[in-house]
C-alpha cells in the first residue's frame, strides 16, 4: 500500500530569500515624504498602532489597515484616468461591471444594484447619467417583458477600454520592480487571494 502524500510549506531558505529581495527593493525605493506622521504610507500607519496597543498582537487589523491605504492609491489612479475621460468614479465603476460580462456588455439593473450594494433610486441615477451621456442604454429584456437591460453603447466601449489601457499601461510600470523579483507577483496574488478568503468567511 503507497503512503498518501502530504503538502509541505515552501521551504524556509526560499522564503526568507524572496523576502530580502523585497526588503531590498524597499530600500531602493523608498521615498523620504512617505514617512510624514500625518499623511505618511502604510508603515507609518502601522507603526503609529502598533505603538497604541504596546505589547498586543495586531497584525491582522494592521493588514487590513495597510491594505485600505492601497486601495485608496488605487481609487486616486482611476480617478485620474477617469477624469482624462471626463467619467467620473462610480460611473466607471459601472461600465466596469459591463465591460466584464463580454458582448454584448449587458446586465440587469437587479445585478448592478447587487453588484455595488446600492440602493434602487441610486442604481437607477447613475444608469440615467451614463443614458444621458450615450455611454450605455437601456434595451428589451428578451427574457422578461416587463423589464430591460442595461448595455453599454458603441461610444461607452470605446472610453471604457481607453481607460484600461491607461490603467494597465500605469500599473504594469509601477509594479516593475515587483515583476524584477522572481515569483514575487505570483505569491502576492495568491497571498491576497488567501486573504479574501479568509475576509469572505461567516463569524
Amino acid at each position: 500500500m503507497t503512503k498518501k502524500k502530504t503538502a509541505t510549506a515552501t521551504p524556509a531558505p526560499g522564503r526568507r530569500a524572496l523576502a530580502d529581495q523585497m526588503g531590498n527593493t524597499l530600500m531602493k525605493e523608498a521615498d523620504p515624504l512617505q514617512a510624514d506622521p500625518i499623511f505618511g504610507n502604510s508603515d507609518v500607519l502601522v507603526s503609529q498602532w502598533n505603538k497604541q496597543f504596546a505589547g498586543e498582537d495586531v497584525r491582522a487589523l494592521t493588514l487590513g489597515i495597510r491594505i485600505r491605504r492601497i486601495a485608496m492609491l488605487l481609487d486616486e489612479l482611476s480617478i485620474q484616468e477617469c477624469e482624462a475621460v471626463g467619467l467620473k468614479l462610480n460611473e466607471w465603476l459601472l461600465m466596469m461591471a459591463l465591460r466584464r460580462m463580454g458582448e454584448p456588455y449587458c446586465l440587469r439593473p437587479t445585478d448592478i444594484l447587487k453588484m455595488h450594494s446600492v440602493t434602487s433610486g441610486t442604481a437607477t441615477y447613475r444608469i440615467d447619467q451614463l443614458t444621458k451621456q450615450g455611454l450605455a442604454e437601456r434595451i428589451a429584456d428578451p427574457s422578461d417583458r416587463r423589464g430591460y437591460l442595461i448595455r453599454l453603447t458603441p461610444r461607452g466601449l470605446e472610453i471604457i477600454d481607453t481607460v484600461l489601457h491607461g490603467l494597465r499601461v500605469n500599473f504594469h510600470k509601477k509594479l516593475l520592480p515587483m515583476f524584477e523579483i522572481e515569483g514575487g507577483f505570483e505569491i502576492f496574488e495568491e497571498s491576497l487571494r488567501l486573504y479574501e478568503r479568509c475576509m469572505e468567511q461567516g463569524d
